[in-house]
């Protein structure tokens, strides 16, 4: 991404989040009433006026691929919270809604998005043009993570180092250098043990075409190319190593059944792309 502009694929995946509320079929995989707001009554208009767009098979991959993994981070949550994490990051937040419809079991937790600071300044700026209330339990922290290291970002944030922490990271590892990514992930493993870790990553193709190609294209021509893949048997293995003591991985056979049953909208992944790691 440049330096001092805001992300165009955090606004992107804002607006296949409201091409989802918009035209999808009920009941929703992600039910998020704030992204259509974040784009304006002028988007939300010319989705509308073009939704044969949104039905293409690439169109509608993206869109499973992105309200899938905030899905899963959501449900994580939930499951962090009933384990008594009362604190949340979201890293590398985007245009990310959750705080702003927060249900009541999520009420008590302290959450903290941090972001480059263009693109946490743009976000800011959209929630307050469309007139959206904050609620008292977010606050918000500026980061680069290829400038400061998260473990030095951690200590200076507004969270209790001694309570286990519930850290969501989506569509961020793979616009990172391979190093800056092992430094996020060493910085996770050092925050209290009970601590959970849910995140996107891009998977290597078993062959040219394959595993998101065509989509790391599209997004290198918008400027932010991607720099780190992983091998799910080696990231598993990496982050047992690092501290993380059970890391298990959304398997796309299970994402069918869990999520997609019944639906002839969105197709169910193919690839595995989410990990829940805990410390």
């Amino acid at each position: 991404m440049k330096e001092n502009r805001a992300s165009d694929t955090a606004l992107g995946a804002s607006t296949v989040r409201a091409v989802h509320q918009l035209l999808d079929e009920k009941p929703l995989i992600l039910e998020d009433p704030i992204s259509p707001l974040l784009i304006g009554q002028q988007g939300v208009r010319y989705i509308l006026e073009h939704a044969e767009m949104q039905k293409t098979l690439p169109a509608r991959a993206l869109r499973s691929h992105i309200v899938l993994r905030s899905r899963y981070a959501e449900d994580g949550l939930l499951a962090a919270v009933e384990s008594g994490v009362t604190q949340a990051i979201n890293l590398g937040a985007g245009y990310d809604t959750f705080p702003f419809r927060q249900p009541s079991w999520a009420s008590e937790l302290r959450f903290v998005e941090m972001d480059h600071p263009a693109t946490q300044r743009a976000k800011l700026e959209a929630i307050q043009r469309a007139k959206i209330p904050t609620p008292g339990n977010v606050a918000f922290f500026p980061l680069d993570l290829e400038r400061r290291e998260l473990a030095s970002a951690l200590a200076d944030a507004d969270l209790d180092r001694s309570a286990p922490t519930f850290v969501a990271c989506l569509g961020v590892l793979a616009y990172l250098k391979p190093e800056t990514a092992r430094q996020v992930f060493k910085g996770v493993a050092g925050l209290a043990p009970g601590s959970h870790f849910v995140f996107a990553f891009a998977s290597t193709p078993a062959h040219p075409r394959d595993g998101g190609t065509s989509l790391a294209a599209r997004t290198a021509s918008l400027g932010e190319p991607w720099f780190t893949r992983f091998e799910t048997d080696k990231l598993e293995a990496d982050l047992k190593t690092i501290g993380f003591h059970r890391v298990s991985f959304l398997d796309p056979s299970d994402a069918s059944q869990k999520y997609y049953k019944g639906r002839s909208d969105l197709p169910a992944p193919r690839n595995t792309r989410l990990c829940t790691a805990i410390v």
